[in-house]
């Protein structure tokens, strides 16, 4: 399982486990599951998606590490 931290501002819209991430990043979308590879990436207008939870996001950023996905979002 992933751990997930999704913030926007200084509001944490979700904060805890799941089994996929699905990041809208500017070239296109990409899907993070266990044991993913270390990657920093730009986020750019879309649906973010934390299994079967959906945000609406405008841009950001997020950082996977360590079966760890912190996502910052406007």
């Amino acid at each position: 399982m992933l751990h997930v931290t999704l913030c926007r501002a200084h509001e944490p819209l979700f904060d805890g486990r799941a089994g996929c991430v699905v990041l809208p990043s500017e070239e296109g979308d990409v899907s993070v599951f266990e044991f993913h590879a270390p990657m920093l990436c730009a986020l750019g207008r879309g649906e973010l998606l934390i299994d079967a939870a959906r945000f609406p996001v405008q841009g950001g950023i997020a950082r996977v590490a360590r079966n760890r996905v912190t996502i910052l979002v406007t």
